[in-house]
């Protein structure tokens, strides 16, 4: 089964644990992971790796460095590990990444690529989440992670998006990637506030 009729099997499985109609395009994981500036040694972590779109991407451009996709998905971890043999898939939650990285031996990470539904979650599942990566966050490290064009005038996008002010020194917006259905852009959050 292809990365599309995989996603669209879970969506209707679970769609608010998806978030989204349809996987990142082409288009939007090129502007995702552009924007997150992998350097040569960053240590890379996607979150909601889903069927791979970013995963890809990462693969293509960044195949040498330490890079980690987690996907609590079972039926999705499985069509990555099968899709990348070559990546480590795990299937926890970020509440668990400090265990996870100390695991894989690399308990500081430079980039978080993310695709995990954020606006859908009430303030405490956010909460715990940020909580999670922050324990592994360096202190000049970048996270990436977008949101729909549309949904921009929301009030969970607004409160989103003060959430990642309340996170990140910096926070700033790509250009919008029209191309994906439906159009999106990326945060690009900077450097995380300790405390």
């Amino acid at each position: 089964m292809g990365p599309v009729l995989t996603f669209m099997r879970e969506f209707i499985r679970d769609p608010v644990c998806l978030g989204a109609v349809a996987p990142s395009g082409r288009e939007l994981a090129a502007l995702t992971v552009a924007s997150a500036d992998i350097q040569p040694g960053h240590v890379v972590v996607e979150l909601g790796a889903g069927t791979g779109p970013m995963t890809a991407e990462i693969v293509e451009n960044h195949g040498d460095n330490p890079f980690l996709a987690l996907e609590p998905k079972p039926s999705l971890a499985a069509a990555l590990r099968e899709r990348f043999p070559d990546v480590l898939v795990d299937e926890r939650y970020c509440q668990s990444l400090l265990e996870i990285c100390t695991e894989w031996g690399h308990p500081q990470v430079d980039r978080i690529v993310s695709s995990l539904p954020w606006a859908i979650w009430p303030d405490e599942v956010q909460q715990a989440a940020f909580e999670g990566i922050a324990k592994v966050m360096a202190p000049d490290a970048r996270m990436v992670t977008f949101t729909y064009a549309h949904s921009q005038a929301l009030p969970a996008a607004k409160r989103f998006k003060k959430t990642l002010e309340q996170q990140f020194e910096s926070v700033t917006k790509t250009r919008i990637a029209w191309a994906n259905v439906p159009p999106a852009l990326v945060f690009v959050c900077d450097r995380p506030r300790s405390g």
